[in-house]
């Protein structure tokens, strides 16, 4: 399976996803002993300990959580925080996000040894959680935004993430994003709109890695916006990033 390239200053970070191949990691969308299987099988395969794992609820509210040995922590059903980000600068603690279009982005300060991870859907790109996340590293924890590595998983893509009949209201700065396709609808180019948005905090663009995995359609991983079309199974991918 292809991963993203590791520059040589993210060698003390585990960033690793799933695939359709490691099976199911949703609740919502499987039989719970399944996927805690599913679960702890993709931990000890990276080596993770999963009762350093801090699992992310997301409710779209983009909630940045600070996360330190005192978080709870767990994988069962009841052991996730409500959160759209997360940050810590404490090693040995995993970060665990679940997505099927959306995508995980991951911020690594190599330098101020920090790191976050950000669910990046729709709502959360439209209210620029990356950049308040970015923001955070800079006050709090030092971070000078040129030092900082990006890596944006698996996601949709704008030639998948087509709709025929828009029904959202889009600010003007999204317009570089749309590309309005014939006889209506328009492709939303959400990487795109997220890659410039960190290149104006200050990130080099050299230090942006993006995945060529377009989830819409590349069936090794979960689609939400797939199934919907297709019908077929719905389940969830995991992106779990932990600082050694």
């Amino acid at each position: 399976m292809s991963r993203l390239q590791k520059p040589k200053n993210t060698q003390s970070l585990i960033h690793e996803f799933s695939s359709l191949e490691d099976g199911n990691m949703s609740f919502l969308w499987g039989e719970e002993n399944k996927v805690l299987e599913n679960r702890e099988r993709f931990f000890e395969k990276n080596g993770i300990d999963s009762a350093q794992c801090v699992v992310m609820s997301v409710w779209d509210e983009n909630i940045i959580e600070e996360v330190t040995h005192d978080t709870p922590k767990g994988v069962k059903k009841d052991d996730s925080i409500k959160a759209d980000a997360l940050i810590t600068r404490e090693k040995g603690i995993a970060f665990f996000l679940l997505t099927a279009d959306c995508l995980p982005i991951v911020l690594f300060d190599p330098e101020k040894k920090v790191v976050a991870l950000v669910h990046a859907g729709w709502k959360s790109t439209d209210a620029k959680l990356c950049v308040r996340v970015i923001e955070i590293l800079e006050k709090k924890y030092g971070s000078n935004p040129a030092d900082i590595v990006v890596k944006i998983g698996p996601g949709i893509h704008k030639e998948s993430y087509v709709f025929k009949k828009n029904m959202r209201e889009y600010s003007n700065e999204w317009s570089p994003f749309l590309e309005y396709v014939p006889g209506g609808g328009v492709m939303v180019d959400i990487v795109g709109y997220n890659r410039k948005q960190l290149l104006d905090t200050g990130i080099r663009e050299s230090n942006i890695k993006i995945s060529e995995i377009d989830t819409g359609q590349d069936k090794r991983f979960f689609s939400h916006h797939r199934a919907k079309k297709t019908g077929e199974k719905e389940g969830r991918f995991a992106t779990v990033v932990m600082m050694k």
